[in-house]
């Protein structure tokens, strides 16, 4: 998640072939003109920013969903995808891209696409990600907003990381890297880590609302489980590359890849069938209610479910 050229001056020598020395001699060639190329602005460089957010394609394309977020206050939604960050704000029915600056006392510069979104609450986002433009490094640390992303400031401590995985239990940051097999836990705000290895490489991990050492971890081996803080595992479910959910002790959401969502009401050991999103699912999560829930698919929408996932309809679009 994630111009510059120098060219040597070549000397051509012109060799005249043998021939009458009445021959006027060729004209001399005309000199390409040159042509100034502006600068590009990337990451690393300090020209002025670019403010507005990234266009939307011209074709049908839609965006590549990396998280969605609901805020617990008012409903709002947030979306990380591959080109931008969205925004649905409450009643509305399209997102809205939007762009981020990010200013510490080094550098400056604009995020928007390539971001993970968490509400730690309302109105309070936790992100990671990667520039837009800017001189930022390419892998930033932890990130706040407290306003939906117009501007973002670093969480003091942290380092550079690239997480394709973050999620929020109470006071502890649950993270996962894109160079590592392990699940990370701060207690701190993300200063300081502890780590656990799970069966295989995670891909979704939920926690207990009741408990705070009881996990679920899903990989392309099957959700398994954990009582005691991720020292030990159990296998629960075969369905591989599930996305998770927890919003209640009871309601273990497991959506397989084909749209199929279960639920489990005792921690993972029996799963009954509850629906289908309408869809092929990239990521899903919960406002925080039992039985609300929220899909994003594949076609830029976002699902939504309020009786726990037995129907669904289209609460936004993004494009």
């Amino acid at each position: 998640m994630r111009l510059r050229s120098t060219f040597p001056l070549l000397l051509v020598l012109v060799v005249a072939a043998c021939g009458s020395g009445s021959d006027p001699e060729p004209p001399a060639p005309t000199p390409e003109p040159s042509v100034e190329i502006p600068p590009q602005e990337t990451p690393g460089t300090d020209g002025e920013l670019d403010l507005e957010p990234p266009p939307a394609p011209d074709d049908s394309s839609s965006p590549a969903v990396n998280s969605v977020t609901v805020d617990p206050g008012d409903g709002t939604i947030m979306v990380g995808s591959g080109p931008a960050m969205f925004i649905v704000r409450p009643g509305e029915k399209e997102g809205e891209r939007i762009l981020g600056v990010v200013e510490t006392p080094e550098a400056k510069g604009t995020v928007s696409g390539n971001m993970v979104l968490r509400f730690t609450g309302p109105g309070e986002l936790l992100a990671n990600g990667h520039p837009r433009q800017g001189n930022l490094p390419e892998n930033l640390p932890l990130l706040t907003s407290s306003d939906l992303g117009k501007t973002f400031e670093v969480v003091e401590g942290t380092a550079e990381a690239d997480y394709h995985e973050l999620e929020v239990f109470g006071d502890r940051i649950f993270a996962v890297t894109v160079e590592s097999p392990d699940i990370q836990v701060s207690s701190d705000g993300g200063k300081t880590w502890q780590t656990s290895t799970p069966p295989n490489l995670p891909i979704d991990i939920v926690v207990d609302p009741d408990d705070p050492d009881h996990w679920a971890v899903s990989t392309e081996q099957g959700t398994f489980v954990s009582t005691n803080g991720g020292q030990s595992w159990r296998p629960r479910d075969t369905s591989f590359g599930a996305r998770l959910a927890w919003p209640a002790a009871d309601a273990l959401y497991s959506l397989d890849r084909n749209g199929k969502l279960r639920v489990s009401a005792d921690g993972g050991e029996n799963w009954e069938d509850r629906g289908d999103v309408g869809g092929l699912p990239s990521e899903i999560t919960t406002s925080g209610r039992k039985d609300e829930l929220f899909v994003a698919i594949v076609g830029g929408k976002i699902r939504k479910s309020t009786n726990g996932g037995k129907t669904w309809s289209t609460a936004a679009t993004l494009r």
